[in-house]
């Protein structure tokens, strides 16, 4: 089949359930054991080498005892040729592994950390293999028995990946014959080799099943870890596109219940914008729904451009009305001039367009400044919401304004100062209020009614 891995074809000459154990991971190659998605894997290859970093330096602080405990008992067996011993343990043998353990601190050794374990059992493979050879008097059983713990290194202690490992330990078994057999003058090598040869190959076997189901357990735990962080930075994603994320974060650390997690807090000032499209209502009477609705997304996607650009946070929107906040959940000491830039931003934008039945599409702005209270109720479908006069005066001047201008209060005049151009005062009598004052803001010092400055 053209373009499918050979690894897949040839997982059909497999018997079946072995088959289907190889295919309970379709994005792991069932023989190598890497992803075939190579942004996945170099990110695995992080993630791996400082998890088993640890391993590595602890096996070889156990290949330093190993040498060291197998010379005590070289001192206890041998009567001659300890010479040789000594230099090829101490001389040889150790200084390798010392060398191995302080490389694991090297700059480069994250990139070249699989072929320097691998060169360093391989090393000592063949200096053990030669052991025998120059140290005469040796157990002809120590050369396989050290060749087996070496093989223990390869295949588990290290954490050698699977493909590694087992080149390893083949080289290992290798080696092993081919000084036996060479330089070795072993009586009768014939059935020694056999003999260790079957216990060599046997614990091969098992060392490559260990290796093997080691790294895919980890691969696999992996990409259970990796879903698990996608779908928690989507819920996340969600969630911040519902709450602001200061307070994402703050309901995240809680430990209560849900039904309790209730939060409120008190800012002394901020700066409140509503917006609200002039007729929209007699529109929705003439426009079939589903373009209404595109419409509205359209508007209202702008909207949001303009408050991410200005640092204004969102509240919400009731039906054609859009709501946003400078100055909470975070203070900030400029969210008058934030919620003016938004308001001429909002003008802008939307100046020149039209219904579809070629009316102009205009704009009702308020902006109150002052304090409020912020939080979260209530037990299902948490929302982020004001509360206060401020509120309320932000409302009543954007549904008592003029379609395409801005209608501010007197706090959030004080608060811009001479950085802006309003209108002479005007005396509103608002529903629930009384008489108010506020005036128009009708642009900048200097900028004219011009398209809105750079956020901050």
């Amino acid at each position: 089949m053209t373009g499918e891995p050979l690894g897949r074809r040839l997982l059909r000459l497999i018997p079946k359930p072995v088959g289907q154990f190889l295919e309970h991971a379709p994005e792991i190659h069932p023989f190598t054991l890497r992803f075939l998605d190579p942004a996945v894997e170099r990110e695995h290859e992080r993630v791996y080498f400082r998890d088993v970093l640890p391993y590595i330096r602890i096996a070889n602080v156990l290949g330093i005892a190993s040498w060291v405990l197998l010379g005590i008992l070289a001192a206890i067996e041998l009567e001659r040729d300890q010479v040789a011993d000594l230099v090829i343990r101490y001389g040889i043998g150790i200084p390798l592994i010392a060398i191995s353990l302080a490389m694991t601190y090297a700059s480069w050794y994250p990139r070249y950390w699989k072929v320097a374990v691998t060169a360093v059992i391989a090393v000592s493979a063949v200096v053990w293999s030669f052991h025998r050879v120059y140290v005469g008097e040796a157990r002809p059983s120590w050369s396989w028995a050290g060749m087996m713990l070496l093989l223990a290194f390869a295949y588990i202690l290290t954490r050698l990946p699977f493909v590694y490992a087992t080149a390893l330990g083949a080289f290992a078994i290798v080696c092993f014959n081919v000084v036996e057999v060479v330089f070795a003058n072993e009586p009768d090598p014939f059935h020694f080799l056999l003999y260790a040869n079957f216990f060599l190959v046997s614990f091969a076997i098992v060392g490559m099943a260990a290796s093997y189901g080691l790294e895919r357990s980890a691969r696999l735990l992996y990409l259970r870890e990796l879903e698990l962080d996608r779908a928690r930075a989507r819920a996340d994603a969600l969630l911040e596109n519902t709450l602001p994320r200061a307070v994402v974060d703050r309901l995240k650390d809680r430990h209560e219940a849900p039904q309790t997690s209730h939060l409120a807090d008190g800012f002394a000032e901020v700066s409140v914008l509503f917006a609200d499209l002039v007729r929209f209502t007699e529109q929705a009477e003439t426009i079939a729904p589903e373009p209404l609705v595109v419409i509205l997304d359209e508007v209202f996607t702008r909207f949001d451009a303009l408050a991410d650009r200005f640092g204004m946070e969102k509240i919400k929107t009731v039906g054609d009305a859009y709501m946003a906040v400078a100055g909470a959940p975070e203070a900030r000491p400029d969210h008058a001039v934030a919620a003016a830039e938004m308001a001429l931003g909002i003008v802008e934008v939307l100046r020149g367009e039209r219904w579809p039945g070629g009316e102009p599409m205009e704009v009702r702005v308020g902006v109150a400044t002052g304090p409020v209270v912020a939080g979260v109720i209530g037990r299902r479908r948490f929302a982020y919401d004001l509360w206060g006069d401020t509120v309320n005066l932000a409302s009543r001047l954007e549904s008592s304004g003029t379609p395409g201008r801005i209608l501010v209060s007197e706090a959030t005049v004080a608060e811009l100062g001479d950085r802006y151009r309003f209108s002479d005062v005007c005396v509103l009598d608002l529903k629930g209020k009384g008489p108010t004052a506020a005036r128009f803001l009708e642009g900048r010092v200097g900028h004219g009614d011009g398209p809105p400055a750079p956020g901050p």
